[in-house]
């Protein structure tokens, strides 16, 4: 009897089978009568071609066993563009294959777990999809690639590569009954290159939000490969409880996985790659009861809020949205191999986050790092942290105290020639939870210290890789080696505006000897080059001579490119009857960063009866490096006007600022203003280096500052001289982040230090003694020769 049930379930499945429908549709208007349509077993199959604005809606209510897949003709053949998205709601829904570029979503969605608030996706598995730079126009737009919703849906072998605008690649909403403890799964996807935003809200992955922060999500993050994901400080943020992020790996990415809110949330079996790439981080703790437990992390270089591990200081008192004081947190059985600063604790100490850590174990974890000075940094006390069975090895060789064992740790190599240590010191104390290592082989009975046991049993993981993540069938398309023609371009009226507007991507337009002269701005559109011949005895000059208008721009920066100038001149015409205001100008809507280098060049005459710059950002622009060598930038009303970015939202107009052995002269006002308002700490926020420069004559005004600038994390200036000025100070340094040293300050006031900025060695507050007739050039007399950082004079390398 039972056999005779068993054939008869199998024929009445087979049959179902048998009856399901495949809709092969062409069109927009075929697709929606299709849909319609759909049951349990059925499929509708999107054409070879491009689908253009297609918005799809995609519903039906599926079985387990028969879901309903929406899928494309080939992998690869099909590609959604222009205005084109997805929402899609119901049960068991398959959609398969799908690929966004060339456009944007009109909304604040790309692809969408529901329709409306109440029509929501459940047990559906969005699969081998791809959305690649898909972005907004402008980079302030904010707009989310993918929307979970609903309960236990998939996604899995997607790849989600280059969002250049404001906004999460993935969120995950616990928001309420329907949606939270949802149990969603993000697996084997390929997180690709996300550049420096310059501003909270480029996080990679969202689960939930401080609003929502105390419901559970139960989501899991595993198996994914993250490279370069530097949006933000937070890679992954967790704001919601008991969810887990496993078995990940983050390459080289300017940033970490950060338990921002939200509680028992784990983090376990992660690769942590940083190669020593600036800014890489690990794991920042904030909120109660996580447990970190074999994780690798290697030659990781992030401090403060993008540590190796970070653990932060609470608030009393705190609201959801500031910091819940960290308690009951357990991190055992991980390693840190070659990371600068490997434990950073009690984080963020300040006068609001008083309460420091409390009932934290930190047990039975292996730190080599050979190379370093110092292991742990105590921002606070460590009363509430108990450390046990822990080997660190520093330069001065084991750690001792109480915690700490005395043991050899080993080196040997993992995937790819990456550095694996491990020992074979045992745990004594016991994290049941633990029983396997970080490639998933049981632990012996007496568990080894750290993230990885050497021992007969088998591995039974793989590691995260470009090559087990994300579809198969997709390669995106490489970064190209931008190589150009050299072009030379005539001393014809506008010969310089016609060669750029013909140009291609990465060309070298080459000046010969004289005047170009313009009769209006020149917008740079892509990556290129203008440079003054070989061999030419005075710098080309370039000018904009306009017959009419009111704001006269020489060059006009455009987003996503590279922009080169070597060896030019750049003329204000402040005698002609329309004087140019800007040398240059970045254009005012703009949908990616861009970098500039200004090489043996002179800039002068910036100024009309409005004021004027040599360079002016706008709001909502972000130049990835501004860069300024070996040049002389005079006789204008401003230098740099990077303060754009007025809301108080921690926004910022460039991540790396350069100024190298260039000189800065009567300047009316500052030669730079840079501003960053806010508190905002998601960020970089901004790099300015200044070495080797002579500023003379700069802001001659009391009370006035040389350099201008608000909220600049890092600052270095050295070798440099200040001279010749009413002005109250060069500059005002604030933060841990602020140095000078080795520079020569004469007439120029003080320097202004606050909030653990520092004035270092080789100061010096002499007259320079400059020699005559000469473009700054220490006389045999000076003070300053050989008083360099670097051994050389402070002043210009001439």
């Amino acid at each position: 009897m039972r056999k005779t049930i068993l054939i008869s379930i199998l024929l009445i499945f087979q049959f179902s089978i048998l009856l399901a429908t495949t809709y092969k549709v062409g069109n927009i208007e075929e697709y929606n009568t299709a849909v319609k349509k759909l049951q349990p077993g059925d499929s509708v199959v999107l054409s070879s071609g491009v689908w253009k604005d297609a918005q799809l809606v995609f519903f039906g209510e599926g079985t387990e066993a028969q879901p309903i897949t929406l899928t494309v003709e080939q992998h690869g053949k099909t590609t959604l563009e222009g205005q084109s998205t997805l929402q899609m709601y119901g049960n068991h829904l398959v959609v398969d294959g799908l690929v966004f570029i060339n456009g944007y979503a009109p909304g604040k969605e790309v692809i969408e777990f529901r329709k409306g608030t109440s029509r929501t996706a459940n047990h559906s598995v969005l699969r081998n999809c791809v959305i690649d730079r898909y972005n907004k126009p402008l980079r302030s737009e904010q707009d989310a690639w993918v929307n979970l919703w609903g309960h236990r849906n998939a996604v899995e072998n997607c790849y989600f590569g280059g969002k250049t605008n404001q906004g999460v690649t993935l969120i995950v909403w616990p928001n309420g009954e329907g949606h939270n403890q949802n149990y969603h799964r993000i697996y084997r996807n390929y997180f690709a290159k996300r550049p420096n935003l310059g501003s909270n809200g480029g996080e990679t992955i969202r689960i939930g939000t401080s609003h929502v922060c105390e419901q559970n999500s139960n989501t899991i993050v595993e198996g994914n490969y993250f490279e370069h994901c530097n949006g933000e400080v937070e890679i992954v943020s967790v704001k919601s409880c008991e969810n887990r992020i496993i078995d990940n790996t983050f390459f080289e990415c300017e940033g970490s996985v950060v338990l921002r809110h939200g509680n028992r949330n784990e983090v376990s079996g992660n690769y942590f790659i940083g190669n020593m790439k600036p800014y890489t981080g690990g794991v920042r703790v904030i909120n109660e009861g996580h447990k970190i437990f074999n994780n690798y992390f290697y030659a990781l270089r992030g401090k403060d809020f993008r540590g190796p591990l970070v653990v932060m200081n609470g608030v009393p008192n705190s609201p959801a949205h500031r910091y819940v004081q960290v308690k009951d947190v357990e991190i055992s059985f991980n390693t840190w191999v070659d990371c600068e600063l490997p434990w950073q604790l009690g984080v963020g100490s300040d006068a609001e986050r008083t309460l420091a850590p409390e009932d934290v174990k930190i047990c039975n974890n292996l730190v080599y790092c050979p190379q370093e000075p110092l292991l742990i940094k105590a921002f606070d006390k460590l009363d509430g942290i108990r450390f046990s069975d822990n080997l660190l090895y520093s330069d001065k060789g084991n750690e001792v105290g109480e915690g700490f064992v005395q043991a050899e740790a080993r080196l040997g190599r993992g995937p790819g020639g990456m550095p694996l240590a491990f020992t074979k010191a045992t745990a004594k104390t016991d994290i049941p939870y633990v029983a396997t290592d970080i490639t998933g082989r049981t632990r012996s009975h007496d568990k080894w210290i750290g993230a990885m046991e050497m021992n007969s049993s088998q591995a039974a993981k793989t590691q995260a890789s470009k090559a087990n993540c994300g579809p198969k069938w997709y390669v995106p398309a490489p970064e190209k080696a931008v190589e150009g023609k050299v072009v030379k371009v005539g001393l014809e009226k506008d010969a310089l505006a016609k060669a750029i507007r013909k140009s291609s991507p990465g060309d070298i337009l080459e000046l010969q000897e004289g005047e170009y002269v313009n009769s209006k701005k020149m917008v740079i559109p892509h990556t290129l080059t203008i440079r003054a011949a070989s061999g030419v005895a005075q710098r080309p000059v370039v000018k904009v001579d306009a017959e009419t208008g009111t704001v006269i721009v020489v060059f006009e920066i455009g987003s996503g490119l590279r922009f080169d100038l070597d060896g030019i001149a750049i003329d204000g015409g402040v005698k002609q009857k329309i004087p140019a205001k800007y040398a240059f100008t970045t254009r005012k809507e703009s949908s990616d960063s861009y970098s500039i280098h200004i090489n043996n060049c002179e800039i002068y005459d910036f100024k009309d009866v409005n004021g004027g710059c040599i360079f002016k950002t706008y709001k909502n622009s972000f130049a990835d490096s501004l860069k300024v060598t070996n040049s002389i930038l005079r006789d204008s009303y401003r230098g740099f006007a990077l303060n754009d970015e007025k809301d108080a939202k921690g926004l910022y107009s460039a991540e790396y600022i350069i100024f190298e052995n260039t000189v800065f002269k009567n300047i009316e006002q500052w030669a730079l203003e840079f501003l960053r308002g806010g508190n905002d700490e998601s960020t970089l926020g901004g790099n300015l280096s200044i070495n080797h420069c002579v500023f003379d004559n700069v802001n001659n005004k009391e009370n006035q500052a040389m350099i201008r600038q608000t909220g600049l994390v890092t600052i270095t200036i050295q070798n440099s001289i200040f001279c010749n000025t009413l002005a109250k100070m060069p500059v005002k340094l604030v933060g841990a982040y602020n140095t000078i040293s080795h520079c020569n300050i004469y007439d120029a006031g003080k320097v202004s230090v606050s909030g653990g900025a520092k004035i270092g060695g080789g100061m010096l507050y002499s007259n320079p003694k400059f020699q005559k007739n000469t473009l700054y050039k220490l006389g045999s007399d000076s003070p300053l020769i050989g008083k360099a950082n670097d051994g050389s004079n402070i002043g210009l390398n001439n």
